[in-house]
């Protein structure tokens, strides 16, 4: 175990998994932990001894590490601060909303064409930190284990409850469980965020649209409030992951000081 694998055998490795689609890297500390604390499987773990100095988070993994060198290391990693450990990982199953029936005063966020990784980690590890019920995603153009929406969530889209469903599946559920939908846009049919109502025992589900299309009408359509942030300056818009920001600890405000 202590031998660093040559040059030639680690890339042939990792031309295999990186074609392998049941598979997924997760570099850095933190992240690893986190990704073994959402119940996730490493299949090997590469080790920079040149860099990585915290062996009793990969104490019960003897069997499957790899040491590879720092030239290697850093050919691979996406981010210089890795901290000397990438872990390969078996993907999990998602769950699916068909069979779930959400608590009491739930909050979920559904994520409707989201095409980048930062924004969706951002959003994330927002969502986490906001003790956010469920985040549900359709029409997705990027993967939830894409190396940087990992980097960006901090590991948290491993311990979140993240479903990827048909769009028509999602609303369904929502009407069953009386869930009010709560949509962001600018168009002329939505209200102020702060002059907007929360009642403190509903449900509610915040749905964001794509970074350049916005939502679609379908979902305004079926929307119980279409809200927008007030800008005061040049610019009319904001980033998605700032957006929902906002909202949602400005919901959770509302919900629990305002009755």
């Amino acid at each position: 175990m202590d031998k660093i694998v040559k040059n030639i055998k680690i890339k042939k490795l990792i031309k295999t998994y990186k074609n392998n689609n049941k598979l997924f890297f997760v570099e850095g500390i933190m992240e690893f932990k986190m990704a073994i604390k959402g119940n996730y499987i490493p299949n090997k773990i590469l080790i920079c001894k040149d860099i990585f100095d915290n062996y009793n988070i990969i104490k019960s993994f003897n069997s499957i590490i790899i040491f590879i060198s720092l030239n290697i290391f850093q050919k691979l990693v996406y981010r210089k601060n890795s901290g000397g450990i990438i872990g390969i990982f078996q993907k999990l199953i998602l769950k699916t909303i068909q069979n779930i029936i959400p608590p009491k005063n739930s909050l979920i966020v559904i994520l409707d064409g989201i095409e980048k990784p930062g924004n969706l980690g951002a959003i994330l590890r927002t969502a986490d930190s906001a003790g956010v019920n469920f985040i549900i995603c359709c029409n997705l153009q990027t993967s939830i284990f894409n190396t940087n929406v990992i980097r960006c969530s901090l590991g948290s889209v491993f311990t979140q409850q993240i479903m990827i469903e048909d769009k028509k599946l999602i609303l369904d559920w929502l009407k069953q469980h009386n869930i009010e939908i709560v949509s962001t846009s600018t168009n002329l049919k939505s209200t102020n965020l702060y002059d907007t109502y929360f009642a403190s025992s509903s449900s509610l589900a915040i749905v964001l649209g794509s970074e350049n299309k916005g939502l679609s009408n379908d979902w305004l359509k079926k929307s119980n409030k279409i809200i927008k942030i007030p800008m005061f300056g040049f610019i009319d818009s904001l980033n998605v992951s700032n957006v929902f920001s906002i909202i949602i600890y400005e919901i959770i405000r509302r919900k629990k000081y305002i009755i």
